[in-house]
């Protein structure tokens, strides 16, 4: 789907520009020229960003979780996981 009709920019490309780190209006104005000619396009242009309807880009949120060392383990059966295996030679 295009998304700028005078610059012929298309929903794929906008992705792949905010993929790349495309953060504001500015950023797709400077790498794609969306809403540089008539604007019409600029607020569907904003839905791509971070944080819009349309973004594939989830927002970062710093989150803390406290862990604890786990408890030693304890190999009770050391032969259950193992088995022989047979070699053979090829000639």
């Amino acid at each position: 789907m295009y998304i700028c009709i005078c610059n012929a920019v298309t929903e794929r490309q906008v992705h792949a520009a905010v993929d790349a780190g495309a953060t504001t209006l500015s950023d797709l104005q400077f790498e794609l020229g969306v809403a540089s000619c008539c604007g019409c396009c600029a607020e569907t242009a904003q839905e791509y960003l971070p944080g819009g309807r349309c973004s594939s880009v989830c927002s970062m949120q710093s989150v803390s979780v406290e862990l604890t060392a786990p408890a030693a383990v304890v190999d009770t059966h050391p032969a259950a996981n193992s088995f022989p295996i047979a070699l053979v030679a090829a000639a």
